[in-house]
């Protein structure tokens, strides 16, 4: 057989893991929890279009200015470019995508309406998303969120010098834009019941979150601020007062963030105590080099073992160091504390960030099945076991990313439509107006390659070159402390992809044809390498071995295997 392309998306994809013309894909793709399609997003960047790296990614993702500065970029832990020089900033080139082509961007249409109801349940990522791509598919959706604003995590939890408040605003607000209703301060279970919801619509997504924070069997206890109360605190410009010095259980990125947040809040020390060991703590590295810079202490190996308070005021803590610890399925902690290990330390205040759990509670009646952990049981369409709810987010997963939670809240919607409406399709993908249509016609039969480094042969064409460095100032107030790129540095930066898996229209093989057999050919606004004499093809391999993107399958005839 002649060689075969796989090649980069032509228009944005809303659903489909796995399309006939990407039958190879990247690591960086594959490891997205949100379904980024990052190289198209990258290749557009390169090229200056902004707007319209911006709508691709809005076709997977309606929070790319939020993912672009705070999602933990599983994508570049994957990065093959790592094994070369150094992986692309891919999260920072999304974000430059957000913020540089919204006046540029394209909007989409919602389809004509179907006058079915759906109910969200949280107005977080998850349940935003949710929203979003209900919206787009015809369907009359209300949103119901227990806080005053929507946003979730990224509005209530992420601190201002992270992500900005106006970034929050605007992605909200582009779900709103599309006719979304929104009921805030209203509490499912206490404000409506479940039962009434359910009757009141044709179908529910739940997207509640996991809201309730884990504590600590330790004595003392009542006297630690829960960290998602003590973010939110401060969020909501109440700015608690923490004292001189202060303690954090937890190590990761929550813990860390109530470190700096206590910082900024005028605490001089602070000091965060982790089960975790040097190397192995959940925080990503940024973290931990914020803390360095910050002057945060950090007790690895140790957890709480008591909180010592005079008249509701706390003095200081006990904590131990640990020689083992280990959960459990249902997410219960054992440890093995260290002989000898234990240690006192004065402070003025404790902040326990010890893990959140789901709500459930609004649920009891309707009795839905539950994983161990207590969390929705859904399936791959996100369907819970009552009939016509579906779950995303965390409430269904457990607590992750805000990536995670977008992906979620999309295959919810999807999910929904299909049960509302009997079409289904493998690939859902916005038309030239701008409008959802199925398009299982573009489906691919099995999951596509993840192509690794070692795969890319042409390697020897690129240079290597230090990723753009990032602007920014630590002004230890709640300003945004990462200035990211400029448009100049994001196209740069995004020209380091290889494209892994993806035809980008070099026209290598081509030159490389002994036989020519390959012809490049423009076709719309790109040049292609197409097969022109596949009869000739010598299967030589030649084309494969140059390619610089590891973009060509290849099959030899079978007289060649024998």
């Amino acid at each position: 057989m002649p060689p075969k392309y796989s090649r980069e998306i032509t228009r944005p994809i809303a659903l489909g893991d796995s399309l006939k013309e990407q039958f190879r894909t990247s690591p960086c793709e594959q490891s997205c929890p949100a379904g980024n399609p990052i190289q198209k997003m990258q290749a557009l960047v390169e090229q200056g279009s902004f707007g319209e790296a911006l709508r691709y990614l809005l076709a997977k993702n309606p929070f790319p200015g939020v993912t672009g500065r705070v999602c933990p970029h599983f994508c570049q832990n994957r990065c093959n470019r790592a094994g070369f020089d150094a992986c692309v900033n891919t999260r920072a080139i999304e974000r430059a995508a957000a913020d540089f082509g919204g006046r540029d961007v394209a909007r989409f249409t919602p389809r004509p309406a179907t006058g079915r109801r759906v109910a969200v349940i949280g107005g977080g990522p998850a349940g935003l998303s949710a929203a979003w791509f209900l919206a787009l598919l015809g369907h009359g959706v209300t949103v119901y969120e227990a806080n005053p604003v929507l946003g979730g995590v990224p509005r209530y939890g992420v601190p201002d010098f992270r992500l900005p408040r106006d970034v929050v605003d605007r992605e909200v607000g582009r779900v709103l834009e599309l006719g979304v209703r929104a009921r805030v301060n209203t509490l499912i279970g206490r404000d409506i019941a479940f039962a009434d919801l359910r009757a009141a619509h044709d179908a529910v997504v739940v997207a509640a979150g996991a809201p309730k924070e884990n504590s600590l069997p330790i004595p003392g206890a009542e006297h630690a601020v829960r960290a998602v109360a003590f973010l939110r605190a401060a969020a909501l410009g109440d700015r608690p007062r923490v004292g001189r010095r202060v303690v954090v259980m937890g190590g990761g990125g929550v813990g860390f963030d109530c470190a700096f947040t206590a910082r900024r809040l005028g605490a001089e020390e602070v000091h965060v105590i982790c089960l975790e060991k040097p190397g192995e703590m959940r925080a990503p590295q940024e973290d931990l080099d914020q803390a360095r810079e910050e002057g945060v202490i950090i007790h690895n190996a140790c957890t709480l073992s008591g909180i010592d308070a005079t008249e509701g005021r706390v003095r200081g803590v006990k904590y131990c160091e640990v020689a083992e610890c280990r959960f459990d399925e249902a997410g219960r902690l054992s440890l093995v504390p260290v002989p000898g290990g234990d240690h006192t330390l004065e402070c003025d205040a404790v902040i326990l960030a010890v893990g959140m759990k789901t709500d459930l509670d609004f649920m009891a009646d309707a009795a839905p099945e539950l994983t161990p952990r207590g969390c929705l049981a859904a399936n791959s369409d996100q369907a819970t076991s009552l009939e016509g709810v579906f779950a995303a987010g965390d409430v269904a997963s457990g607590p992750a990313s805000i990536a995670a939670a977008v992906g979620g809240g999309r295959r919810a919607a999807f999910g929904a439509h299909t049960w509302l409406t009997g079409e289904t399709a493998r690939v859902y993908a916005f038309n030239d107006a701008g409008m959802l249509e199925p398009r299982d016609d573009m489906a691919g039969r099995e999951a596509p390659h993840v192509v690794a480094l070692e795969e890319i042969y042409g390697i020897s064409q690129y240079e290597r070159r230090e990723p753009e460095r990032q602007t920014g100032v630590n002004r230890f107030d709640f300003t945004e402390i990462n200035a990211g790129y400029d448009r100049e540095q994001a196209s740069a930066e995004a020209g380091r992809c290889f494209h892994c898996g993806h035809c980008k229209g070099c026209g290598t093989c081509v030159d490389d044809c002994p036989g020519y057999v390959l012809e490049l050919r423009h076709a719309g606004d790109r040049d292609r390498p197409e097969v022109a004499f596949g009869d000739e093809c010598w299967h030589c391999a030649n084309c494969r071995t140059s390619c610089p993107t590891g973009a060509i399958g290849f099959r030899f005839p079978l007289r060649m295997q024998v």
